[in-house]
């Protein structure tokens, strides 16, 4: 497994949020400010790539900051960019990546018994081969992913959730964090996604192709363009659950919010890169 251990400095912080605007004549204040700025360390960046056996699942754990999921390409390789905002006197992060129990490991660690100081922060930008099933796990940090072409397992404590052009299934979980997805325009027969939230709210684009049962439940309230069945259940939590049938019934799409708004939208079919656009009308 391979280990790199991050050193470098913090990203640029905004000295002013932290002391107060200098009054004219403030020589103190201004020399604080001077001080603090220079003690502003810079970023630290690294890129990594490595190749991995057709179909290697990408198993990635970062308890210090956000994820984002690319498109990576049809070859079996997958690739990171690191950004590490690392405060003065704070502990490495030891970035630790490679193979482990069959699947390909990006698992960033602090040492044992140490916390993350304030400020220091550790973002991950992740660049998916197409076929490779990703699993992410963060804490408070986002998840976001965009045209990744493999099934996707998201899961935060407290983050934010977007997974956009996913040619695969969708599972996501937060807690207190939103949810938004736009699903494949069909959805793969047999499959059952589900996105979960204790709190927040969950936003779903799905086309009028997707034939699957569409299942919600919350406390708050539904907000849809297609014709759902709502059943409540007073005194309960979720206090209401709705179905909706889209298309044919060949997969399940699972929605749950314990209080935050489920929004079920149409959303437009992509058209082939080599569709011919039609011929505008004569003037």
């Amino acid at each position: 497994m391979a280990r790199f251990v991050f050193v470098g400095a913090a990203v640029l912080l905004c000295a002013c949020a932290c002391t107060r605007t200098p009054e004219v004549g403030d020589d103190t204040g201004r020399k604080a400010a001077v001080i603090a700025e220079e003690a502003v360390p810079e970023p630290k960046r690294q890129n990594l790539s490595a190749k991995l056996p057709a179909g290697q699942p990408i198993v990635i754990e970062n308890p210090y900051g956000s994820v984002f999921l690319r498109f990576g390409g049809y070859e079996h390789e997958v690739g990171v960019h690191s950004t590490l905002q690392q405060p003065p006197g704070a502990a490495a992060i030891e970035f630790k990546s490679g193979q482990q129990d069959g699947n390909y490991l990006i698992a960033p660690r602090l040492p044992e018994g140490v916390t993350l100081a304030e400020a220091q922060r550790l973002d991950l930008v992740v660049y998916v081969p197409e076929k490779h099933p990703v699993t992410v796990r963060t804490e408070r940090g986002d998840i976001e992913s965009r045209g990744v072409k493999s099934d996707l397992d998201l899961k935060t404590v407290a983050g934010n959730i977007a997974a956009r052009g996913t040619e695969g299934t969708v599972q996501a979980e937060t807690g207190e964090g939103s949810i938004e997805t736009a699903f494949a325009e069909t959805a793969r027969p047999g499959s059952k996604q589900r996105l979960v939230t204790t709190t927040g709210s969950i936003v779903i684009g799905v086309t009028d192709r997707l034939d699957a049962i569409v299942r919600m439940a919350t406390s708050g309230q539904f907000a849809t363009d297609y014709s759902i069945e709502v059943t409540r259940h007073p005194g309960a939590e979720p206090n209401k659950d709705a179905r909706a049938m889209i298309g044919a019934p060949k997969a399940e799409i699972v929605l749950e919010s314990r209080r935050g708004e489920i929004r079920l939208l149409r959303r437009a079919e992509y058209l082939p890169t080599d569709e011919t656009p039609p011929t505008p009308p004569p003037r």
